[in-house]
C-alpha cells in the first residue's frame, strides 16, 4: 500500500513481476481504457478492469505494464471526491482491496508518532542496518522513560518530566543536601566564633 505520489508504472510491474501485490491511487490523468465492469453496491462506485492506454507515457520512458488492472471507485462520507484505486488483485473482495488502503492510514499514523516524539533530528548512518537501529533505540529509550515515569508516581506530562529529567539528570540530591547542611553548621560556628571575638 502507498500513496499516488509513488506513481511509477514500471516499478508496479516489478512489484508484480515479483509476485506480491499493490494497492494505491490512480492519478487524474492517467490514460487508461475499461475492460470490464463489475456490479457494485453500497460505498463502492465502480470496480472494473482496466489497461493502460499509452504505452509511452512522457519522457521517451516505456510503459512496461502491459497487464490488466483493477480500478475500484470508494465514496467517502467525509470527502467531496471519491477514492480511486489501483490494484492487481484481481480475485479478492473489493472491500478487502478498500479495508487494505485503509490500514496504510495506520502506517501514516505511525510515522507520525515516531516523528513527533521520538525527537530524531538526524540519522547518524545512511545503511538500513543503521537508521533502524537508531530508530529502535530511540524507541526504547523512549518507552524506558515513560516506565519510569510511571513507577515514579509523576502526574506530569512525558515532555513536562522529561525536561524536568533532563534539567536534573546530573544532580545528586543528597549530596547537595550534605553539602547545605555543611555550609549552614559552618555558618553558624563561624558566627558563634565572631560573637567571642567581639572587643
Amino acid at each position: 500500500m502507498f500513496d499516488k505520489g509513488y506513481c511509477d508504472y514500471n516499478w508496479w510491474h516489478q512489484i508484480d513481476q515479483e509476485g506480491a501485490f499493490f494497492v494505491t491511487r490512480l492519478k487524474r490523468n492517467a490514460s487508461i481504457r475499461v475492460l470490464k465492469s463489475r456490479s457494485t453496491e453500497g460505498d463502492i462506485l465502480s470496480d472494473e478492469v482496466i489497461e493502460f492506454k499509452n504505452k509511452w507515457p512522457g519522457g521517451g520512458r516505456k510503459n512496461n505494464y502491459v497487464k490488466p488492472l483493477r480500478r475500484i471507485v470508494v465514496h467517502r462520507e467525509d470527502h467531496v471526491d471519491p477514492l480511486v484505486l489501483v490494484t492487481n488483485l484481481m480475485g479478492v473482495p473489493v472491500e478487502e482491496v478498500a479495508a487494505l488502503y485503509k490500514q496504510r492510514w495506520a502506517i501514516e499514523l505511525w510515522f507520525k508518532w515516531v516523528k513527533q516524539n521520538l525527537k530524531i533530528k538526524k540519522f547518524l548512518g545512511q545503511s538500513e542496518n543503521a537508521v533502524k537501529i537508531q530508530i529502535l533505540v530511540a524507541l526504547i529509550t523512549y518507552l524506558i522513560a515513560d516506565l519510569y515515569r510511571q513507577l515514579c508516581g509523576s502526574r506530569r506530562g512525558f515532555y513536562l518530566w522529561l525536561a524536568e529529567l533532563k534539567s536534573t539528570l546530573f544532580q545528586r540530591p543528597r549530596l547537595e543536601f550534605e553539602v547545605l547542611k555543611r555550609r549552614r553548621k559552618w555558618k553558624s560556628d563561624f558566627q558563634i566564633h565572631q560573637a567571642q571575638l567581639a572587643l
